[in-house]
Formats: C-alpha cells, structure tokens, sequence
C-alpha cells in the first residue's frame, strides 16, 4: 500500500501526513522509505521531525544524507531529531555534523548531539566533550560528563574535580563517580565538603567514594556523616567507615568527633538528634569497653 501513503503524504492534514510517515517506517521498505526524503523539507515541523525519526533505524545512503541535511533545519524538534538518531547509521559522515550540533544554538540539540556522541574515543568528540562540561544548560553539561565519566580517563582529573562545585546535583554526582573510580587518597580534601552538600544523593556519593580511598583523613568527616538526616547518608558513611578501618569506631578520630556529635544532640530536627544520639552510644560503648580492657592488662580492676 505504498502507493496509497505516497497520497497521504501530500494530504492537507499534518495529522494524516504524520501517519502515513509512521506507516511507511512501520512497513520498512525502501522504496517507502525514500519517499519520506521530502517530508523532511514539510512545512510542518512535527513532520520534519516525524520523517527524521522514522528515518533513524536505516542503514541506508539516502537516510545518512538525509539527516545530515536536517540537522540545519529551522525547527529544533527536527534538528534534535535527527541527531538522535544518525549515530545509528554505521557511516563516517555523521560525525562532523554531531560536533558541529554539539554547539548548537537550542540546548536541546546540544543534548541530543552530546548523547548521540557518547563515549567514542576519537579526540575529535573527547574534545568536545570536555568543552561542553562548560555549557550553560545543566542537562548538557550533565550528559558531556556521564560520557567522559565512563571513558575513565585519569588525564580528566581537573576537569572532574572543578565539576563538584557544579550548581546542579547530577553533575556534582557524576563528578565524583569518576573520582571514585581511582582510588587516590590525594582526593580527600576535595570530597570531605561534598558530604555537606545540600543534596542527599551527593552526599551519599561522595561518602562511599571517601570509602573508596581507604584514607585515614577521612574517618573523622565520616563519622559525623553518620549523624545526616537522611538514612542512606548514614548508611553510606558507613559502609565507608568499615571499608577504611573495620574498627574504625576505637580510633581517634572517632573520639575527635565526640564533641561535634554531642551538639547535633539539640539539633531541632528531631531526626538529626537521634542518630546523634546513636552515634554517641556506639562511641561510648567502644570507649568503656577499651577503658575495660585496659584495666583489666594493667591488673587495676579492682582499685
């Protein structure tokens, strides 16, 4: 029924033209598929977008070009349409019109054209990569550092360290995944003020990733994140705690943090002052118990 979409496609509807374009991909046939090549030029923008998605799945030369082309349409629909989808093409002509999407006026483009990039490793896309962690759209400078993220690259390190003071939650989480990958204790001072971090999922990040190091720093840090409003916070610090030192509670650092802990005790959310007050107990306890310890190796129990 080739024959009765190509008639469709000329209707005066912009409905009935998008659905014989969702026909005509449905059915997968090349000689429907080339007739979409000028629906891409259609005066209505959710079918240039319709055609350009419909498009997306072909390995074919016409869909390669076709898309390229669209990727300079006027509706930003139909440009983040076709960047979406001509990454999906296995030809070398899709990468230039990516990078030069990937600076795209409409933050929207920007996105598709960064996701469509994803982790290949030609310098080429790194590089833009690394310069859109600059972007003034969040979403943008989010999906630029979950690409360089995975690639794990160590020679990212600056970049990814400037990217904890990001002003939103998602980049400031994606930031220090990557710093978690490595392991380096060195990184403790730039984690520790994550832990204060307004957002409860970055705090609970950056303390597994303070685990990670198995830095002694920051047992201390740890210790009063086990005091955090939120309990996956708390459970996190930790997990950290027991990956750094498993007794880590007779430490002096954890002794250090008696006097912060005490005062979260009037904290108003009642909450913070209970696991306050939880914390305390188990440092205490291990306090008694070492104190036991001690007199009963010095023969003094009894004086």
């Amino acid at each position: 029924m080739v024959w009765l979409e190509s008639i469709r496609l000329h209707s005066g509807s912009p409905q009935t033209r998008r659905k014989a374009i969702e026909s005509l991909a449905a059915a997968g046939k090349l000689p429907g598929l080339k007739l979409l090549i000028p629906s891409l030029c259609d005066p209505d923008p959710q079918v240039r977008r319709a055609a350009a998605k419909a498009l997306g799945p072909f390995n074919e030369e016409f869909s390669v070009a076709a898309r390229v082309g669209a990727l300079a349409d006027v509706s930003t629909q139909v440009r983040a349409a076709a960047a979406t989808t001509l990454r999906q093409v296995q030809d070398p002509r899709w990468l230039q019109p990516l990078l030069k999407s990937a600076r795209d006026p409409d933050p929207t483009v920007r996105l598709a054209a960064i996701i469509a990039l994803g982790q290949d490793p030609d310098p080429l896309v790194t590089a833009t990569l690394l310069d859109r962690l600059a972007d003034p759209d969040a979403r943008v400078r989010s999906a630029a550092a979950q690409a360089l993220e995975l690639q794990a690259d160590p020679a990212h390190l600056t970049h990814f360290l400037a990217l904890l003071a990001d002003e939103h939650f998602e980049v400031r989480i994606t930031a220090i995944q990557f710093l978690r990958r490595f392991h380096d204790p060195d990184i403790v001072p730039a984690l520790v003020p994550r832990l204060a971090d307004p957002d409860s999922d970055v705090r609970r990040a950056a303390a597994l990733a303070l685990g990670a190091t198995r830095n002694l720093v920051a047992l201390e840090p740890l210790v009063l994140s086990l005091a955090d409003e939120e309990p996956a916070v708390r459970h996190a610090a930790a997990a950290a705690l027991e990956e750094i030192d498993p007794r880590w509670v007779r430490t002096n650092a954890a002794q250090r943090a008696i006097p912060q802990i005490e005062a979260l005790r009037t904290n108003p959310r009642p909450w913070i002052a209970a696991a306050a007050e939880k914390v305390l107990e188990k440092l205490r306890e291990a306090k008694d118990r070492d104190t036991e310890i001690w007199k009963r190796e010095s023969g003094i129990r009894n004086l």
